[in-house]
């Protein structure tokens, strides 16, 4: 019986010395191992009135997407894009609401918008200010998440305050990248009224009328031209921000209709930039412009002959060789005729 409790005594000592000493020198039992925490993953609204109250209240973006469930574009929207893991993850930093665009509030909605058909997707401001408008399917995920981004982006360099001309430079190239980029303009203005040595760094009186000009191309493109042409005149030593002054200017010709003028202006841009990375998007709508805009097929074919003999490893070169493929067809089918 003596030995008996000696021995339960012995183990005793051992379970304690176990619990005390151990520990201390590392050689205890391995740590319990933490659970981890679930992936964050996005709360759908049913409805954009309660949805902006809270996006107003929490100081964070609202998503609204609107989905046709009996459209192909939707269905693939929701299966591929809006289903990922990473999307919904993604999603889960905005409020976000779902709307169905063929009843009720959805529709209401959408026909107010007059921003097209559905899939469609809205970003707002937390006030409620439309930010970027995405329409169709966008595929794959990274793309939309991406393009949600810029929103993000351009929101946190607005906000910032006090004023600060690098991050309103920011906003800037951040919201020329939105649907509402005309809204940039105001913002630009802003910097132009600095004198020059408060601008941020590399930033000079030129990019800025340049800004102002892609701001404006599409709602208002004669100020566009102005500022355009005062990007150039002021950008003498500048040679990537006259070469991008000059292509957007030749591209806000071809979309006015000045063909003569905007085929002028790609030749110029072409042969004083010939090292410019947009040197095949100028030789590709120069050649456009001959071909339709001109009807000389032969000398559109010249075009895209010199610029396949000169870069034949352009991005735009495949274009190039359907363009000329196309031509070639066209021409056949005359002969025959």
């Amino acid at each position: 019986m003596e030995v008996a409790m000696r021995g339960v005594a012995l183990v005793a000592w051992m379970w304690l010395w176990g619990c005390i000493v151990a520990p201390a020198t590392g050689i205890a039992a391995p740590p319990a191992t933490t659970r981890p925490a679930p992936p964050r993953t996005v709360r759908w609204h049913s409805s954009q009135q309660p949805a902006a109250a809270e996006a107003r209240k929490t100081g964070r973006l609202l998503v609204v997407v609107f989905h046709d469930p009996t459209h192909p574009a939707s269905q693939a929207f929701e299966e591929m894009t809006l289903s990922d893991p990473a999307t919904r993850e993604f999603l889960a930093d905005f409020i976000a609401v779902r709307l169905d665009a063929t009843k009720g509030e959805g529709k209401r909605r959408l026909e107010k918008l007059k921003l097209g058909e559905a899939p469609l997707t809205c970003v707002y401001s937390p006030q409620g200010q439309l930010l970027d408008s995405i329409p169709g399917c966008i595929i794959p995920a990274g793309r939309f998440c991406q393009r949600l981004a810029r929103s993000a982006a351009y929101w946190r360099a607005a906000t910032s305050r006090p004023f600060d001309p690098a991050a309103r430079w920011r906003a800037v190239q951040a919201r020329l990248k939105l649907s509402t980029r005309a809204q940039a303009a105001a913002e630009i203005d802003k910097l132009l009224k600095l004198p020059t040595e408060k601008l941020p760094k590399d930033v000079t009186p030129a990019k800025l009328h340049l800004a102002k000009g892609m701001a404006l191309l599409r709602s208002a493109p004669k100020q566009a031209e102005a500022h355009l042409n005062k990007a150039r005149s002021l950008a003498a030593g500048d040679a990537d921000t006259s070469a991008q002054a000059l292509l957007t200017l030749a591209e806000l010709y071809d979309r006015t209709g000045r063909t003569k003028a905007a085929h002028e202006l790609y030749g110029l841009y072409i042969a004083r930039f010939p090292r410019a990375g947009e040197v095949g998007r100028a030789y590709c709508a120069k050649a456009v412009l001959e071909w339709v805009g001109l009807n000389d097929q032969n000398r559109a074919r010249k075009t895209l002959r010199e610029f396949l003999s000169r870069y034949p490893d352009d991005t735009h070169a495949i274009r190039a060789r359907g363009m000329l493929e196309m031509i070639g067809r066209g021409k056949a089918k005359d002969s025959k005729e």
